[in-house]
């Protein structure tokens, strides 16, 4: 599945949006695959702040189709997406849905870094990225690096100005703030936890992720 996992409890009982299935925490810089079954839900939670999951996902049945970002910001109509909107795939068919968001600000716009990005920005030919991490943990299921779609970035901080500028500034996450994805399809689930600490987007330092999987309430 991945590197740098642990099982530590990470999830209060008393906000179980469902039975807890499984439960993980991805250290700074790790990433994962899963499946997520129709009707479960992740939770993504932001440990120790300002910190960005890189996701995508896959049909599980058909791993062609998957998330379309643009797909996503044009069926929302909105460049911004919370509780009770859809994440949707390139064949326009519902894969996610966001339920208790505490944040309310992820990103659709910024794509995902890279060795290029890496490269034309900071001059560091090499290192860790979210790509590289996704093309990895996706690699087992037969998905190439030239699959890797772009990533809902939870907890990623782009405001766009009037005039169309794009900055990205810190997120605005705090230590314990979350969001629930509830699966509309089986899925395969791929996050990288964005080892980005050149620029500002995770606060300039690399921590940890809380992930939860959970059952319908019962």
């Amino acid at each position: 599945m991945s590197e740098n996992i642990a099982e530590t409890a990470t999830v209060p009982a008393s906000s179980f949006p469902g039975t807890l299935l499984w439960e993980r925490v991805l250290e700074p810089k790790g990433r994962i695959a899963f499946e997520l079954s129709i009707g479960q839900t992740l939770r993504i939670t932001d440990l120790d702040g300002q910190q960005v999951a890189d996701l995508i996902c896959f049909n599980k049945n058909d791993p062609a189709e998957k998330i379309s970002i643009h797909t996503t910001i044009m069926l929302n109509g909105n460049i911004h997406i919370g509780t009770g909107k859809m994440v949707f795939s390139d064949d326009a068919r519902p894969m996610l849905r966001v339920g208790t968001d505490t944040v309310g600000r992820h990103d659709l716009l910024a794509g995902t870094c890279c060795r290029g990005l890496n490269r034309l920005r900071y001059g560091v030919d090499d290192g860790p990225n979210c790509r590289s991490s996704l093309a990895m943990v996706m690699e087992p299921y037969g998905v190439t690096a030239r699959e890797i779609p772009y990533t809902f970035n939870v907890f990623m901080n782009v405001p766009v100005q009037p005039n169309g500028d794009i900055e990205v500034v810190a997120p605005i996450s705090k230590p314990g703030d979350h969001i629930d994805l509830t699966a509309q399809m089986d899925l395969i689930v791929a996050i990288s936890n964005c080892p980005q600490e050149r620029n500002i987007c995770n606060g300039y330092t690399a921590t940890r992720l809380g992930l939860a999987i959970f059952g319908p309430a019962v």
